[in-house]
């Protein structure tokens, strides 16, 4: 038979139970919010670069060429295509990035990747990513280097 204080002991554990697990839920949820806040702020960093590197005016088309082979003088033409794929450049990184937080799935990343490899046959890819050096995320980087080299790249790293 069950005394009072049988169930005074119990109710005391269930309400504990539920205290606790109500605690690790707003543990949890703070931390993907934490987690959530902080990718939302580096997304909209990569897109307020995209809109600086996109609203180019021939000056700053310029300013980059300098910055990326300082002994060239380019055509107005090839600046507007080192722009372009600086841009290109940018916005695969953050596919791979996708990619490899898993994010976007492996047919995603396949067709990501197939821009990849065609822009990368432009003649002047190779220089813009030796020139760009340290500003991109050294794993896509070197996930770069290796499509350029003799090597074919492996399938980045989730």
């Amino acid at each position: 038979m069950v005394d009072a204080t049988d169930l005074a002991l119990l109710a005391t554990f269930v309400q504990t139970v539920v205290i606790t697990l109500t605690l690790l839920v707003f543990i949890f949820q703070f931390r993907s919010q934490e987690t959530a806040i902080k990718e939302s702020s580096y997304q909209n960093l990569l897109g307020r670069y995209n809109e600086y590197i996109m609203s180019g005016r021939d000056a700053d088309d310029a300013m980059l060429a300098r910055l990326f082979a300082p002994d060239e003088r380019f055509t107005p033409d090839e600046l507007s295509e080192i722009r372009r794929l600086m841009i290109a450049y940018g916005i695969i990184e953050e596919a791979y990035e996708l990619y490899k937080k898993g994010w976007i799935d492996e047919e995603t990343w396949d067709q990501w990747g197939g821009w990849l490899k065609a822009i990368s046959k432009h003649p002047r890819f190779a220089m813009l990513h030796v020139s760009t050096a340290g500003m991109f995320d050294k794993d896509f980087q070197d996930h770069v280097s290796r499509l350029i080299g003799s090597n074919p790249p492996p399938r980045p790293e989730k």
